[in-house]
């Protein structure tokens, strides 16, 4: 999981260290509150790695399983007072390690393209996930976004409104930017790489 900056780890004169770290105690506290059994962690202020204690085989993780699961990522961030976004994958215990390290590539694919706080599956980020693996076509896909190396801001709105389902207010809202700057940023974008966000066919 990865854990944003609680509010007091930004003002100025607060010992951002030790708001940071009551902010992981709230975080532990509250992990073991909603976990059966005993949760094993390794967090630091930015977050880190969690494995849950779950009775059921992984093979019959379902979806009332990940409802409890996203609710617990819902409470774990509104308690320690900060974004919690995690990616999460079930496994037997002898393959933890393999599942820790997908686990870490789902979580950076969605924060990479742009989701928000909140818990995501490998099945929730497919195609990002297939398109930031090593194959012939990534390069060549990257090179399309390269006239947006020196604009790091159209980049960022290009993945806040895909991220936000193409709905201008909702990326504005989370870029804390006026609409209309969003629809500047996308039609500049659109002037430097040829591709049309709001086009089906360019995503």
């Amino acid at each position: 999981m990865s854990v944003g900056r609680h509010p007091d780890e930004l003002v100025p004169g607060v010992d951002h260290a030790v708001a940071a770290r009551r902010k992981l105690r709230r975080l532990r506290n509250e992990l073991q509150r909603q976990t059966a059994g005993v949760p094993l962690s390794v967090l630091s202020g930015g977050g880190g790695l969690v494995l849950i204690p779950h009775k059921a085989p992984a093979a019959d993780f379902g979806p009332g399983d990940r409802d409890r699961l996203s609710q617990l990522v819902v409470e774990l961030g509104r308690m320690c007072g900060a974004e919690v976004l995690a990616a999460a994958t079930a496994a037997p215990p002898e393959g933890v390690a393999d599942a820790a390290r997908l686990a870490g590539e789902v979580r950076e694919v969605a924060e990479a393209s742009g989701r928000g706080p909140g818990l995501y599956l490998l099945d929730d980020v497919l195609l990002e996930y297939q398109l930031s693996r090593p194959s012939p076509a990534r390069d060549g896909l990257a090179a399309l976004l390269h006239p947006l190396d020196t604009r790091p801001e159209l980049l960022t709105t290009l993945r806040t409104f895909l991220a936000c389902g193409l709905d201008r207010r909702r990326a504005a809202a989370r870029l804390q930017v006026h609409p209309n700057t969003v629809d500047y940023r996308l039609r500049k974008a659109t002037d430097l790489t040829g591709l049309d966000a709001s086009r089906g066919a360019d995503w």
